[in-house]
């Protein structure tokens, strides 16, 4: 039997993150590109160690990424941008000038368009691709790592994403035969250059192409055929998310090396990847890359066992970017809770556990052990089952997810109950977090000061953002949410059935990291978490001010969920802990309370089948933290960065009185008839891109408050970013919300 781990992708951030810092200095002009290129290398080489000690024979050149794996595809294909030209890998201007945004040409750019990484809470560039310039492919960095993996006596591969992914990714259309020969081209040409260097073979990630054919249209599944046609590499197949629905056939017969696997996702039957490993040398990817639980490792050996075939490689079912590095200094992790987690370096053991198995004849000691510290550790997590809650759940009725009045009613009252102005200015949330906000919830962790010190702090820097929201004009205010550090965490801490790693970072956007809650258990309330902040921040003024939650699907999406019972159960759970927090909201006057969602479209499911029935419980998760209120109490939602035509009537369904959602980075186009069609609630269609550190020009504020009233019901608009602001600066924020406020002040004098 011949067996080898093949690894696919891997975390790229440093188990302290070290490439965050280094990276955000540079960008401050605090240090140099030459300590960017020596911390990327340490981390690069230190991924390339722990994988080869866990047994991988061959490591990846091109997993490592300075911000986007999407915009290094580009850059290594000489792809120029429509509004950044060529972008590169060498010195890195023009590569975080098209991902940061920047100056070109004496003109301030915004940054690419960013949206989610197929269902997951990664975030990638969407290329502009400029077909009207030469593509001009570069192997410099490929090179670069090629000499590291040499020096350092490793086995190299290079690692890109392919034609049909990367044109579905990019959102191209229609691509005429000049198009396809243009992208194709680019490839072979890019292959041709890394075959004089050394390489015979390359992994070509075909992400959407694993998906199927309701993601990847003919046209850009006819770019890879031809590339594999033509290639003189061989070409591993890497496909997830997925079982190539409606083009494994094709791939079968063509001329490819091996094909991966998705185990996890959807799943192939033990028929299936036999009759599969009769045309092609399969890579099976058996350890979820997606979750961070402990595989059934007994299950897992016994399927390979099962299948009786020779000659396979065994791997994640994804690339671990999605998963933290290591849980080796999680010393404050519950010790059963930990013996049933496996972040990256556990999922490497796991695969070296497995792999030992086999080429030992099968000998499964290992495993046997492995399995009984697992399944003890299972048995004896506190808080798992919670038979109050689980009792709660099940006597829900359809009374529970209702409001009692129609939502035009609603608006009506709510207007002249809260004194709503036409084109109400409002903000997402959020407020700059700035070092004395960090650093004061830092001496309150280390004891440094008490609660009472930590809290007046606090107390002291929501009085300033009310402030200054009154000084400015906004109409309805918010706190700030000083006291939160993340809208998912937050939450998490104050809801049991939730545990906290120390080092679980995970990367969300080029820089930008995440520590996901980890829920292990039944999750309830046990006393209310936001009611105080609110009625303090409600105390400082007479206009109205929003409580501010996170919903139940993005609670749910945007942390490591369990996955011993179903997603419907868990929102369902955290839909009624956030119920009662409403409810208690409107008891103490606040009467705006805003339930964020902006994970409700990364949760679709990739394959259209799952689509009806993932909707049904999530919106009805929403209805449910949302429908015990009165009438005249208004619930607002905001999504970000999601695709929403193709779920504008779940979007309806949620039966929000206000919703706000990203539109500026998107050039607002979202802001189409479709919306007004189907949307039938108030809106606000951001109009300050927050997550670039340009400043909204009063000219752009203006043009887009003016394609809104042009497009929208006047009585449903809102005025609002199209995000939280707590990763910007005060000095950039003041600029940009007076622009925001000045804009909509002179839409009201010319109406």
């Amino acid at each position: 039997m011949t067996n080898k781990i093949n690894i696919i992708g891997y975390p790229r951030v440093g188990k302290n993150r070290e490439y965050k810092w280094i990276v955000e200095k540079y960008w401050r002009g605090d240090s140099t590109l030459k300590d960017v290129f020596e911390v990327s290398d340490n981390l690069i080489t230190n991924n390339w160690e722990t994988q080869s000690k866990n047994g991988a024979d061959t490591v990846l050149a091109g997993d490592f990424s300075f911000y986007d794996q999407v915009l290094d595809t580009v850059t290594h294909l000489g792809i120029p941008q429509k509004r950044f030209g060529y972008t590169n890998h060498e010195n890195l201007e023009t590569y975080f000038k098209a991902s940061r945004g920047g100056k070109v040409n004496e003109k301030d750019e915004p940054p690419l368009d960013m949206t989610k990484w197929f269902d997951t809470n990664y975030h990638y560039l969407v290329p502009e691709i400029d077909w009207s310039l030469d593509f001009q492919p570069t192997i410099y960095r490929f090179k670069y790592e090629l000499d590291l993996a040499k020096s350092k006596n490793f086995n190299c591969r290079p690692k890109i994403i392919g034609p049909a992914t990367l044109l579905t990714l990019a959102k191209e259309k229609g691509i005429d035969d000049n198009k396809l020969q243009k992208i194709v081209n680019a490839y072979l040409e890019l292959f041709r250059m890394l075959e004089e260097i050394g390489f015979k073979e390359v992994l070509l990630d075909e992400g959407c192409v694993g998906v199927g054919n309701h993601m990847v249209n003919d046209d850009a599944f006819s770019s890879l055929k031809l590339l594999i046609q033509k290639s003189n590499l061989k070409i591993h197949l890497l496909g997830y998310f997925g079982k190539y629905e409606g083009f494994l056939d094709e791939i079968l017969d063509s001329n490819i090396e091996s094909i991966h696997l998705d185990l996890c996702y959807e799943g192939f039957s033990q028929d299936e990847i036999v009759n599969i490993s009769l045309k092609k040398h399969v890579v099976i990817g058996l350890i979820n890359g997606r979750t961070i639980w402990k595989s059934n490792l007994d299950e897992k050996i016994s399927n390979l066992i099962g299948l009786g075939i020779d000659n396979f490689s065994i791997s994640s079912s994804c690339s671990m970017l999605h998963t933290p590095y290591s849980l080796e200094n999680e010393d404050g992790l519950d010790i059963n809770l930990k013996n049933i987690l496996s972040f990256a370096e556990e999922k490497l053991d796991e695969l070296r556990i497995l792999n030992s198995s086999l080429t030992n004849n099968n000998d499964l000691k290992e495993i046997m052990e492995y399995e009984s510290k697992r399944l003890t550790a299972d048995k004896a997590l506190v808080g798992r089952v919670v038979s109050s809650v689980r009792s709660r759940v099940s006597e829900l009725s359809d009374e529970d997810f209702i409001r009692s009045e129609d939502r035009e009613v609603r608006l009506e009252k709510q207007s002249k109950a809260l004194n709503i102005p036409l084109l109400p200015t409002t903000t997402i949330g959020s407020f700059p977090q700035t070092l004395k906000t960090r650093n004061l919830r830092k001496q309150f962790k280390s004891g440094e000061i008490s609660i009472d010190e930590y809290n007046d702090g606090l107390k002291q820097i929501i009085s300033e953002t009310i402030e200054f929201q009154e000084n400015l004009g906004i109409d309805v205010l918010v706190h700030g949410e000083a006291e939160r550090n993340d809208m998912v965490e937050y939450f998490g801490e104050l809801l049991e059935g939730f545990a906290f790693s120390k080092f679980g970072w995970v990367q969300s956007y080029g820089s930008r990291c995440v520590k996901p809650p980890i829920i292990f258990g039944d999750v309830h309330r046990p006393k209310s978490m936001t009611v105080d902040w609110s009625v303090f921040a409600q105390s400082l003024t007479k206009k109205n001010m929003k409580g501010m939650l996170t919903g139940p699907v993005t609670i749910l999406q945007w942390s490591f969920y369990r996955d011993d019972i179903s997603k419907k159960d868990v929102a369902y759970q955290i839909g009624l802990a956030l119920r009662d927090e409403v409810i208690d909201l409107e008891k103490n006057n606040i009467k705006i309370i805003q339930i964020d969602e902006p994970a409700i479209r990364e949760g679709l499911p990739l394959n259209s089948k799952y689509k009806d029935e993932y909707l049904d419980w999530a919106v009805n998760s929403f209805k449910l933290a949302s429908s015990g209120v009165e009438t005249t109490t208004q619930i607002h939602s905001h999504m970000c960065y999601s695709e929403f035509d193709e779920i504008l009537d779940a979007i309806n369904a949620l039966d929000v009185d206000v919703l706000s959602i990203e539109a500026s980075r998107s050039g607002m186009e979202l802001v189409n008839p479709n919306l007004k069609e189907k949307y039938r609630g108030a809106i606000g269609p951001g109009v300050y891109d927050i997550h670039s550190p340009l400043v909204l020009q009063g000219v752009d504020a203006e043009n887009r408050v003016g394609e809104l009233i042009n497009s929208l019901d006047l009585n449903k608009i809102w005025i609002n970013p199209d995000c939280g602001l707590k990763t910007r600066g005060w000095p950039e924020v003041k600029e940009s919300l007076t622009n925001m406020v000045d804009a909509t002040n002179k839409a009201k004098e010319k109406l």
